[in-house]
This record gives C-alpha cells, structure tokens and sequence, in this order.
C-alpha cells in the first residue's frame, strides 16, 4: 500500500530548503509553504496559543446552567472533570493524526486519508459545516455572551426574560410572555436589544480586523491578557468569598439545590461543557509551524488542557462558593444563569464595583470572539481559494491591497452572523446562547466522532507500514469514541422537544451538504467525464 500522506497532498520540490504543498482537499487548494527551520514554533508558544483559546466566553456562561440542571455541587465539579479528560483523550487521538500526517488542516486532511471513498465526500461535508455553522455558530454563541455582560455593565441588571407557564397565567400576565414564545413574539427590550447589542460587539471586532491586520494583532494579545487576568481574578477571589461567607458557601457544598434530577437535566449540560472546552484541536491545524510536531503536540496538548481543566474546576469552586444558591433556582426565566460571574462580583464587591469587573469580563469576551472573526475570515479565503462558493469565490478570496486584510471575507461572515443571530436566534424560544453553542458543538462533535473512527481505520489500513513515532494507546482512542457516541445519542434525552431544535438543526445543515456535495462533486464531476468521453469517441471516430 502507498504511503497514507500521497492520499492527502501532493509535495513538490520549490529549488531550496522549502517544500511547496499543493492540498487536494476542498477547504483549501491553493499551495502553502512550510516555514523554514529556524521560524518554527515550539512547546510553550502551542501551551499559550491552546490556552488562549479554549478559554472563552463559555466558563462565565455555562457554570450556572450546569449547577442549576444537576443540582449537586459534587457532580457538577465531576462533570467538569470528566469534560477535561475526553478533551485530553482527544487532543492525544489527534497527535497521533498529526504525526501520521504532518501537515496543517486538520479534520479536513484526516477525513480525507481515513475515508477516501466516496470521493471528498467527508472531508467536504466537515468543511461545509465548519465554515458555515460550526465555526458562525461558535462566534453567535459568544457574542450572545458578550451582549448579556455589556447589558448588565450599561444597566447595573442582569438580562433576564421571564416568561410564564399557559397553565398558570392569569389576567395580571397580560404582559408576560408564555414559556415557550418564540423571539418574535417578544417585546423589543431585552430580547432585541441584546440581539443588537452582539451585532454592534460583532461589528466593532470587524471593522477594526478590516483596518489593519498590525493593530487587530495587537488589540487582540491585549484582550488576551485582559481575559486571562480577569478569570485569574474570578478563581482568586472565590476563595476569598469561601472564607467572607462561610454560611452561604458552606450551605452551597453541604446541600443541593432544590427540585429533581432527572437524566434530561445531565443530557441538557453535555454539550455546553463540551462547547466551554473546545479548542484543544487547534494546533492540528498549524503543523507546518511546529518541528517534530508530534513531540511538539504531546506536550503542548496535554499541559494546556491539563492547566484549562484546572482553571475550569477553580472557577466552579468560586462560583458555588460565592453565589447564593437561591439565585439559580428558576427555570421560568431565561438566560438568568449565564450571566453567573455577575452575581459572583455583586456577592463580592456590591453592584457598584460589579460593573467594573463585568466590562472587564466583556472585554475578555470580545477577546475570543475576536480570534474567531479572524480565524473564521481565514476559513472563508481558504474555502474561496478552493471554489468552495460558487461564483462569489473570487471576491471573496482577495485582499485589500490598501489595509492588506481580507475585507471581503470578513463582511461576509459579519452578514451570515447577523443572519443567523437574527432570523434563526430569532426562530426558537431555547436560550440563543445555548442554541447557538449546542448547533456548533454537537456539529463538530459528529465530525470529532467520524475522526477518531478514522484513525482506526488509518491503522488498520497501515499494519504493514514503518512503525509510527507516535501511537497513541488505544484505551485513549476508546474513550474519546465512546465519549463522541455518549454525546451525540445522550443529547436526544430532553424533556421538552423544542431543546432539540439545535440538534435538527445540525442535521438539517448536514443534509443540505450532502446534496451540495452530490451535486458539486458527484454529478457534476460524472457529467464532465461523459462529455469528455464523448468528444474522444467523435475524434477517434473523425
């Protein structure tokens, strides 16, 4: 059998120490070139880039909708960890990938070796997701975030919408919303206003990405310090809370909150934990920068998702330290627990000094949103370079010559965010927040799911090879697949059907792929063979 790399790039040689790679993949076609030796990058630069990434907008948003779904302040620290361990198994399932391959592009690149036939088809469904719901739906979900902290930093309030159940509506109701209303049928303030209060956050971060790729590089390392300093802070003072308040902290660990578990309730927090850690595969999709990229990863992934995983469980303790459980205790009112780091600094500082800290939590937050409009416009040239949008492509693909920055591509992805956030957030009664984050991640979590398959696929195609330099135990690879199967069948188990509404929405995107690929790739390509076929029998019959 050849080499599993001639499945995904062809390597020529450029006449120096560079290697030109020309990708067959359809995320991306055009050649890059792998940096020269002495610019690559190393360990601690991939433990900082990691970092950076996983934590965002997600640990001061899900922490109270976890606490407040299961209860137990036992579990939910459990839950958190066990979150850290599939993100671990994976991330090595990936270096593993990445030293199989060596080259930068990730999922698009392993789904290309692992499933070869039919042709393109699953590294063109993964490209067609991430770049147009999973990586849009992570950037809606952390504006969403955003705008709920900029509400309370303008107000003094957290945004909350409170709804009434049918059964229990009387005539003093009029004006309160049925529990299952959908956004339209909502008063403009808050529902509208925090919907335009993300687009604005959206808008500033790219119009300064289209002024100058010099400045957003610096603005974004500054809210980047910014973020890791502020959540530092919330992990600091919970344990000042833990001893300022003994009697609510101690009430807190000693009892859980009031009501039922059911297994809806765990099914419900899955993916929102999942969605607060991802970014652990980053580095997959910069290989060429890294020299001996599978020591390199080993390293990188593992300490940084061993240090986030800690964070993760320091800021749980805080919040559950700090933040009366009283505070968590309805589910008539929406988006009431993912503003949870508010009430933690108004336990502790009072509401003055609270919005003090919560503009600095929006900045953290405008931080990770930032690194997504900029990654996410490079996803859009890279898809463009390949034809990936048929007709606009070549507009979409150039640079500004003027602020060299791609102004196309990110007015692009500011109109399909806008879109979504308005017309779909707009659709559904669920929390947009976690309609958008539950979109991104249980999409992602299918192709993770489809990846970590296609690794044993890849080996078994490649028993016979030179023994790899790195395998990564197979145990590792069992719990990531089984923690990818628990998580795409356990999200099913809800009890209220409209929480699904992400989940068919995935799937619905998905579909529309597999016809665009059908159609693209499939008929159009055997369509092309025939004509050519045909021109060759009338010259052959001339």
């Amino acid at each position: 059998m050849a080499d599993i790399n001639d499945n995904i790039s062809i390597y020529e040689n450029s006449g120096d120490s560079q290697e030109v790679i020309r990708s067959i993949s359809p995320i991306s076609s055009e050649p890059s070139i792998k940096p020269r030796n002495n610019s690559l990058l190393g360990v601690f630069y991939g433990i900082g880039m990691n970092v950076n990434n996983m934590i965002g907008a997600g640990i001061v948003s899900t922490p109270g909708t976890v606490w407040s779904a299961v209860k137990s302040p036992g579990i939910v620290l459990s839950l958190w960890l066990l979150g850290g361990i599939v993100s671990m198994a994976g991330s090595l399932t990936y270096v593993e990938l990445g030293a199989i391959h060596k080259v930068s592009g990730g999922e698009t690149k392993y789904l290309q070796t692992a499933y070869p036939n039919p042709k393109l088809l699953m590294s063109y469904l993964f490209s067609f997701m991430f770049v147009l719901v999973i990586k849009p739906g992570l950037l809606c979900a952390i504006l969403q975030i955003g705008a709920q902290y900029f509400w309370y930093t303008i107000t003094g309030e957290t945004y909350i919408q409170t709804y009434v159940r049918e059964s229990n509506k009387t005539l003093s109701d009029d004006d309160i919303p049925e529990l299952h209303s959908i956004g339209w049928n909502l008063p403009f303030s808050p529902f509208w206003l925090v919907r335009f209060l993300a687009i604005l956050l959206l808008f500033v971060i790219t119009v300064y990405h289209m002024l100058s790729n010099r400045w957003a590089a610096i603005i974004n390392q500054g809210l980047a310090i910014i973020k890791l300093t502020t959540y530092s802070i919330i992990a600091i003072a919970g344990f000042y809370g833990l001893c300022k308040n003994k009697e609510i902290s101690s009430d807190n660990w000693k009892t859980p909150l009031n009501g039922n578990t059911d297994i809806a309730e765990y099914s419900s927090t899955i993916l929102l934990i999942m969605f607060t850690y991802n970014g652990w595969n980053n580095l997959n999709y910069s290989l060429d920068e890294f020299r001996n990229p599978e020591k390199k990863l080993i390293l990188s992934n593992s300490i940084s998702i061993a240090i986030v995983t800690v964070m993760y469980f320091l800021v749980n303790v805080a919040f559950i330290s700090v933040v009366p459980k009283e505070k968590l205790a309805s589910k008539d009112k929406i988006d009431n627990h993912e503003t949870i780091a508010a009430e933690f600094f108004n336990q502790l500082f009072g509401n003055q000094f609270t919005r003090i800290f919560t503009f600095l939590v929006l900045l953290s937050i405008m931080g990770t949103a930032a690194v997504e409009v900029w990654s996410g416009s490079r996803v859009i040239v890279a898809a463009a370079n390949s034809d990936f949008f048929p007709k606009y492509s070549q507009k979409l693909k150039n640079w500004n010559e003027r602020f060299n920055t791609p102004i196309n591509a990110l007015l692009a992805q500011f109109v399909w965010c806008s879109f979504l956030m308005i017309f779909v957030g707009g659709s559904f009664s669920i929390s947009n927040f976690k309609l958008f984050s539950n979109l991104a991640s249980y999409s992602y979590w299918i192709f993770y799911l489809a990846t970590g398959i296609g690794l044993l696929l890849i080996r078994r195609r490649s028993e016979n090879n030179e023994k790899k330099s790195f395998k990564v135990p197979l145990p590792v690879v069992g719990i990531f697949i089984l923690g990818g199967v628990l998580i795409l069948t356990f999200s099913f188990i809800v009890d209220d059907a409209l929480q699904l509404s992400p989940i068919f929405l995935s799937y619905g995107f998905l579909f529309i792929a597999l016809l665009s690929w059908y159609f693209f790739y499939y008929w159009w390509d055997t369509m092309k063979k025939q004509r050519e076929s045909a021109i060759m029998r009338i010259a052959a019959n001339q």
